[in-house]
C-alpha cells in the first residue's frame, strides 16, 4: 500500500458496502476485452518489461477479460516501477461454468448453461471475447440437457486457486478481487433463449420453473458453496436484467422466476460472511426496491442514460452504487479533461455521503487508454473525504 493511503482497498471497499464513509471514494473496473488491451499496450501507459518481470514473479493473471495485470498498473510507482499513480480498488473475476458438452442435436460444443460461447475474430484481426447464443432451442433439447447432470455440475478444482489469486492482488497491489458466477437469468436465457423464456413463462410456467430449479440445484448452489469455501470478502454476480429502456422481461415474471433464486444467492454469500454485488446492465430501476428487500449490498453497471442515479442514491441509500461512468459514449468520445470533470461531478452528486464506487459501466472495449487513466486519476484526486 502507498504510504499516502489511510485505508487498504479492502477496508475502503467494505466500509462503503457497509454504508459508512471511508477515507476516499474507491475505484472499480470490471476488466477489458482484447481491443482495449491492444490499445493500452500500444499507448504510453503500456506495461514495461520491468513491470512484466515483477508481475510474472508475483503470478498476476493476464487473462482477458479480467486483465488483472493491467489493473495492477494503476498503482503508485512505489508498488510497481511503472505505476500510473491512479487507483483501482475493486475488480472482478468470474469462475465456474467452463465445462464443454457435446450433444447429438448440434455440431457445436455448448457450455454448462446450455449455450454457445465462442471467441470470434473480427475483420481487423482482433479477437472479441463475447459470442453467446442459445443451443437448447426445443423442449426435447432441454430434457436431454437435464440428463447430463454429472457433466454439467461444477468441479471443485475450478475454484482451487481463487484465494491465492485474491491474496496476491490484495497483498502486492492493494486491489480487491470480487469473484462470482453467472446469475439465474443469464444462465437460463443463454441456454434456452429469450423467446423460449417468454413463451414458457406464458404458456408452460411449470416447465420453465423446472429448468430454473434444475440449473440452481446442479450449477448455482454448488458453485456458490465451492466459492464461499475459499472465503471471499466480496462476491459479484453477473445477471443482466435490462436493456437501455427498461427490463428485458416483464417485472412480474422477474419477481416470480428470478427474484427467489437471486435471494438465495444473496443469502449464501451473506451466510459465508461476504458482501454481495450484482452486475446488471440496462435500465433496472423497476426492481431496485426488490434489491433492497433481498439485501443486496451493491449494484454495478448503472449506465446513466438508462438509470436515474440521483434518485437511486436518495431513495435507496442501503445500496452502494458501483460503476455509473458511461463507457459507450463519454469514455469513448470525450477528452481526458472532460472525463475528469464528469467523474468529479459524479462523486459530488453520488458519493458525498459514501455509498459510491465509480468505474466504467461495463468491460473496457474501444475506449482511449488516456480516458481510462484520467478516470482513475480523477477518482483518486476528487474522491477524498
Amino acid at each position: 500500500m502507498s504510504v499516502t493511503e489511510k485505508m487498504t482497498a479492502l477496508e475502503r471497499v467494505l466500509c462503503v458496502l457497509d454504508g459508512k464513509i471511508p477515507d476516499r471514494v474507491p475505484g472499480f473496473c470490471l476488466g477489458g476485452d482484447y481491443d482495449f488491451v491492444q490499445k493500452f499496450m500500444n499507448s504510453p501507459y503500456a506495461l514495461t518489461e520491468e513491470d512484466k518481470t515483477q508481475l510474472d514473479k508475483d503470478k498476476v493473471s493476464y487473462s482477458i477479460p479480467f486483465i488483472h495485470a493491467i489493473i495492477a498498473k494503476f498503482v503508485p510507482p512505489d508498488v510497481l516501477p511503472g505505476g500510473l499513480d491512479a487507483k483501482i480498488d475493486l475488480c472482478w473475476k468470474t469462475v465456474g461454468g467452463f465445462n464443454l458438452l457435446k450433444f447429438d442435436f448440434t455440431d457445436e460444443f455448448i457450455t454448462a448453461n446450455g449455450g454457445l460461447f465462442k471467441i470470434v475474430v473480427r475483420d481487423e484481426g482482433i479477437p472479441h471475447y463475447w459470442y453467446a447464443g442459445p443451443a437448447l432451442l426445443k423442449k426435447e433439447h432441454i430434457k436431454t440437457y437435464w440428463e447430463r447432470e454429472k457433466d454439467i455440475a461444477p468441479k471443485k478444482a475450478e475454484f482451487k486457486n481463487l484465494k491465492k489469486q485474491r491474496n496476491t492482488m490484495l497483498k502486492k497491489y492493494d486491489v480487491v478481487v470480487s469473484n462470482g458466477i453467472s446469475g439465474p437469468f443469464e444462465n437460463c436465457v443463454f441456454g434456452i433463449g429469450m423467446a423460449n423464456f417468454a413463451r414458457f413463462a406464458r404458456k408452460e410456467p411449470e416447465f420453465l420453473q423446472e429448468h430454473l430449479d434444475f440449473q440452481y440445484d446442479v450449477i448455482h448452489e454448488p458453485s456458490l458453496k465451492f466459492l464461499m469455501a475459499t472465503k471471499p470478502d466480496v462476491v459479484m454476480c453477473g445477471d443482466d436484467y435490462g436493456y437501455n429502456k427498461g427490463l428485458q422481461i416483464n417485472v412480474k415474471n422477474w419477481r416470480k422466476f428470478i427474484k427467489p433464486k437471486l435471494a438465495n444467492y444473496v443469502k449464501i454469500v451473506h451466510d459465508g460472511g461476504a458482501k454481495f454485488i450484482l452486475h446488471s446492465c440496462g435500465g433496472i430501476g423497476e426492481v431496485f426496491p426488490d434489491f433492497v428487500e433481498i439485501g443486496i449490498d451493491g449494484v454495478e453497471s448503472l449506465k446513466p442514460i438508462s438509470n436515474d442515479l440521483a434518485l437511486y442514491r436518495e431513495k435507496y441509500p442501503e445500496i452502494t452504487l458501483v460503476g455509473t461512468i458511461d463507457d459507450s459514449e463519454m469514455l469513448v468520445h470525450e477528452s481526458p479533461e472532460n472525463v475528469k470533470k464528469s467523474v468529479k461531478e459524479s462523486i459530488k452528486v453520488l458519493g458525498k455521503k459514501g455509498g459510491y464506487i465509480p468505474g466504467p459501466t461495463n468491460f473496457l472495449l474501444d475506449q482511449p487508454p488516456e480516458n481510462i487513466v484520467a478516470l482513475y486519476k480523477a477518482v483518486k484526486e476528487f474522491g477524498k473525504y
